[in-house]
């Protein structure tokens, strides 16, 4: 748990059996690699902010806040479905729900329905949430009629149903709404290709780094974070970097006087080392809960 000041947060990615779930992965699926995803981009844009369309639909607070819960990989997935779901309502194509989505079931789905309730503590895997998200799917903060999930809490998403897994109710109404696709995502080129096709990336690691930014909005690398964030734009110039989105709320202090106080900006060689641990993954083609615009009839008056 790192804490800053008197904020406490968790982390809950688990290398461990991340290590082996990525194994497994490649034995079973050998086209998982990012190439049978997406075909390579030869000409990226110089700079790519999907994190602006977050910032439109949800303001300029629209971090996540796992707090004390190591539920950092769950959040991941909610903020992945949350940015897609951005962009369907910036480019018309959606409406903007009551509730964004719910990371409490995808950290139960993906410790028990998909990890088989092997987790002792805090915690889950990055490959697990997305296979979670593909099978099962998203759910809207709301309350339904067998469950409350309008509002996170992590005495409640670290509770019971973190070991008992998503309730049965609740499982036919996630599938309506999957995340079909997901590839890894191994080295900051391939990060690049994904970012500039719009595919955040759930990156999980053990790079820890300071509260507090460089004047130019880069962490700066330090100690041990077990810790899953999602990467939400890059910059080619001056400087290649990746900006990680956390789950912390404002957490970080420095940085430009613009820069959103919730993400930092990764160097490439610090991305590449995130990127190496094999547990990234692009994210891709969610069905979003958002619904849909009212049809304009006015058309078919000639």
């Amino acid at each position: 748990m790192i804490v800053s000041g008197d904020q406490k947060y968790g982390e809950g990615w688990r290398p461990d059996l991340a290590a082996d779930a990525v194994k497994a992965e490649a034995a079973a699926n050998p086209m998982m690699n990012f190439a049978a995803f997406l075909a390579p981009i030869q000409d990226v844009p110089e700079k790519v902010e999907l994190w602006r369309f977050l910032a439109a639909v949800y303001g300029d607070n629209w971090f996540l806040n796992q707090r004390e819960c190591g539920s950092c990989v769950a959040h991941t997935g909610a903020l992945s479905c949350d940015l897609y779901m951005a962009r369907e309502i910036v480019e018309g194509r959606r409406r903007k729900p009551s509730g964004r989505t719910d990371p409490m079931t995808i950290y139960w789905g993906s410790r028990n329905e998909i990890g088989g309730g092997q987790i002792r503590g805090e915690g889950s895997v990055n490959l697990w949430m997305a296979r979670y998200l593909q099978k099962f799917g998203a759910l809207e903060q709301k309350r339904y009629e067998t469950y409350d999930l309008t509002k996170y809490d992590p005495s409640v998403c670290c509770g019971p149903n973190a070991s008992r897994g998503v309730p049965d109710s609740l499982e036919p109404i996630a599938k309506q709404y999957p995340v079909k696709r997901y590839a890894q995502v191994a080295n900051f080129d391939e990060a690049v290709a994904s970012l500039a096709a719009g595919y955040p990336i759930a990156v999980a690691s053990d790079q820890g780094f300071k509260m507090t930014l460089t004047r130019t909005g880069f962490g700066v690398p330090s100690g041990t974070w077990n810790h899953s964030q999602l990467i939400v734009g890059y910059e080619l110039k001056p400087t290649p970097c990746l900006y990680f989105a956390n789950h912390w709320a404002l957490c970080y202090t420095g940085g430009p006087a613009d820069w959103p106080k919730g993400m930092m900006k990764g160097d490439k060689d610090t991305s590449n080392y995130m990127l190496s641990q094999g547990d990234s993954w692009a994210l891709s083609e969610h069905e979003t809960f958002a619904p849909k615009p009212a049809i304009d009839w006015s058309v078919l008056n000639f």
